[in-house]
């Protein structure tokens, strides 16, 4: 399998559908989540966070309970058919929508749906039939976190509601709170998410709130039918529990979840299952089950609240994201609670016929899913490894790989300017080929048949800042031998030169390993190149899964600092698309600048600046220059001049509005930087970046270089 694309060996987020289809192929699709933005509702609905945020916090004031509610409605929705509201439908017999409301989770247990109600009332009064109530639910989950103390995140929208509900797998699917650590897993694996931090943070949630004795009871007096209370409750913390919770009393009364601060979102919770105080089963066991990957995690988030938040963020998007519907998916329901009338849901016939199949087994995968026919007659699946990154990666095994990583690129910068730009392209030239695995490093080995993807067309004596890679590799390797990959420094280095420029910092998920091949091949044809048309462009981001409008417009928007080559763009100064004319989109005096520059013989390997007015600053002077036709290459400017493009008004706003360039930038970073990573034992970690490990080395399939949390 070497020399396939990794994005066409990359397997579905998770229990890929299986299949047999008589016709002998299966229908394949996009993955929804790349068509979500942070902006979804600016122009639409601009002030709908507010608007949830508003009746939030008037519900606090007589009900403490709701921001964790809340929040609890959104885990209980995503885990059932992915996030798509299916938890608000009440009973219909007519359509067949047997509600999730009654099932045993949820069942005289989950609330919040009145808060609900009155967020689409007032949403439905602001702005008639745009904000789905998967995206109300999700707002709500972020605002109540961040008005309990926690921390804030950009997050994605552009969910659409469901027309169906699922209450069996509703009473399979989500986690229960008596369940041991390994189902715990199983049932986080089954949606996708990873199995440590995803599940450690997210639990995490846990630090306010409340929870029935009917949660617990069994804890306190039979726990496992032993007869005896569960011998990991602390002695004191038992006593308090059973004085609240008798043998025989009322199974409704409310326990604070976080016995220390109930109503903060804060990080005491993990502090409580240190001194055996975790309220439910189902969390004490992350710490208290011997051997289990996750104390560790438990023991780190304990210590270091901002590492809890980081994690809970990256996580809470995630989950946010699983199997969501978009574009002309589902409806936007105008009441949370039914589906729309029959006048209203065109489609509701197709809803039908598919309605008891539970959504994780419908979802498509990421992009381009491999449609191959296998001829013992199934496919084979497996898990996506982006739930396997984590922010705290190199915690314990390289924690000042950061700061390593960024005091070289901050040494670089002082004599070349360019390296930013130079180490940011060379991410992005990494993950269009194979993912992001650092095989654009790799150098020719006939031996091995390594054909190198640097002298690739768009690589070759344009590509640049390998010697600089090389020094952050020397320097890993010095400080933790073996332990960090190539692939994770090129995804830490572009985000570093992008703070150290001026532009927004973010977490980077780390955990990637390197491949040990390259593709030359794949190199020359997947990336977008500075000649192209946008059709073209939106075609190489779609072939990696990445959406072809807030993507494209955001990741092009890191041409705002470096420098390109005259052979880039020369042919727009003299001869566009073989006219004998310079691209008619071209400010007149801007080309007569790049003609003096770029003569029509002269040296192709000078140099323009990206952004003729700050060229060195990450900023969204970019998007300024091409609404006055001042975009150096082609493929910029025709985000903006391509008549009818729906890249235009994105191309406005964020030369309007350099905040919404930032967040969404750093959402499609974080996306492309999850393009096929390997994980895991794939791969390996190379010991020198341009060349993969001696064989003595890699018998074990690099085992012993494996780091984890």
């Amino acid at each position: 399998m070497r020399y396939m694309p990794n994005r066409l060996k990359m397997p579905c987020f998770h229990h890929m559908l299986l299949i047999v289809v008589l016709s002998g192929f299966l229908l394949g699709g996009s993955f929804s989540y790349a068509q979500l933005s942070p902006t979804f509702y600016n122009e639409t609905c601009p002030n709908a966070t507010t608007i949830i945020r508003d009746i939030i916090e008037d519900a606090l004031q007589s009900d403490p309970r709701i921001g964790a509610s809340l929040i609890r409605l959104h885990f209980h929705d995503c885990f059932v058919q992915g996030c798509d509201a299916s938890i608000l439908l009440d009973n219909n017999a007519t359509l067949g929508i047997v509600s999730e409301k009654e099932a045993f989770p949820n069942n005289n247990s989950v609330r919040g749906y009145d808060v609900v109600d009155a967020m689409k009332t007032a949403l439905e009064n602001a702005c008639p039939g745009v904000v789905s109530c998967a995206d109300i639910i999700t707002v709500a989950a972020e605002e109540s976190v961040e008005l309990a103390g926690g921390p804030s995140w950009t997050v994605l929208l552009g969910r659409r509601d469901s027309t169906t509900a699922n209450r069996t797998l509703a009473n399979t699917a989500i986690p229960a709170p008596t369940q041991p650590v390994d189902v715990l897993k199983q049932r986080f694996s089954d949606v996708g998410l990873n199995t440590t931090v995803d599940l450690v943070a997210l639990s995490g949630a846990h630090t306010f709130g409340r929870s029935q004795c009917s949660s617990f009871i069994g804890r306190l007096y039979n726990f496992s039918g032993t007869g005896s209370p569960d011998p990991t409750l602390n002695a004191t913390y038992l006593q308090t529990l059973q004085q609240l919770c008798p043998q025989s009393g009322n199974l409704s009364v409310l326990a604070d979840l976080d016995p220390t601060t109930p109503d903060a979102f804060d990080n005491n919770y993990f502090s409580n299952l240190l001194v055996n105080q975790g309220l439910l089963q189902s969390d004490q066991e992350l710490f208290s089950t011997n051997g289990s990957d996750t104390i560790d995690i438990v023991r780190n988030f304990s210590a270091n609240s901002s590492a809890f938040f980081e994690a809970f963020v990256v996580s809470m998007i995630r989950m946010g994201n699983i199997s969501v519907l978009t574009g002309t998916e589902g409806e936007i329901r105008l009441n949370c609670s039914k589906i729309n009338d029959n006048s209203l849901r065109s489609i509701i016939e197709h809803h039908k016929l598919m309605r008891y199949m539970p959504k994780r087994l419908k979802m498509p995968c990421f992009h381009n899913i491999l449609l191959m026919v296998v001829l013992s007659g199934f496919l084979l699946g497996g898990s996506f490894s982006y739930a396997q990154l984590s922010p705290t990666f190199y915690d314990e095994t390289c924690p000042n790989v950061t700061t390593i990583i960024r005091d070289i690129i901050e040494d670089a910068l002082e004599s070349d300017p360019r390296i930013g730009a130079s180490l940011i392209r060379l991410h992005f030239h990494d993950c269009f080929v194979q993912g992001c695995d650092a095989s654009i490093l790799l150098d020719n080995n006939a031996t091995l048949g390594i054909v190198s993807e640097k002298e690739a067309g768009p690589n070759n004596n344009s590509a640049r800042g390998y010697d600089v890679v090389d020094a952050m590799k020397t320097a890993l390797e010095t400080a933790c031998p073996g332990v960090v990959s190539c692939a994770d420094i090129l995804t830490v280095a572009a985000e570093e030169s992008v703070d150290l420029a001026g532009g927004p910092s973010w977490t980077v998920l780390l955990g990637r390993r390197d491949s040990t091949t390259a593709n030359r091949a794949l190199a020359n044809t997947a990336l977008p190149g500075p000649t192209q048309p946008v059709d073209v462009l939106k075609q190489r981001f779609s072939d990696v899964g990445l959406n072809t409008t807030v993507d494209l417009v955001a990741l092009s928007g890191a041409h705002t600092f470096g420098r390109s080559q005259c052979s880039s763009f020369i042919g727009r100064l003299y001869n566009f698309s073989g006219t004998g004319s310079p691209d008619p989109t071209l400010n007149a005096t801007y080309l007569q600048t790049l003609q003096q520059l770029c003569p029509q013989s002269g040296n192709l390997s000078v140099l323009a600046d990206l952004d003729p007015t700050t060229p060195n600053a990450f900023d969204n002077n970019y998007f300024s220059n091409l609404l006055v036709n001042q975009g150096l290459l082609q493929s910029d400017q025709e985000l903006f001049s391509t008549n009818g493009s729906d890249t235009i008004d994105i191309v406005r706003n964020f030369s309007a509005n350099s905040s919404a360039f930032f967040e969404a930038f750093v959402v499609s970073m974080i996306r492309m930087g999850n393009i096929s990573v390997l994980t895991g034992t794939e791969g390996e970690i190379r010991l020198n970046c341009s060349k993969i490990n001696d064989n003595s080395l890699r018998s074990s399939g690099d085992g012993a270089l494996v780091s984890s949390i």
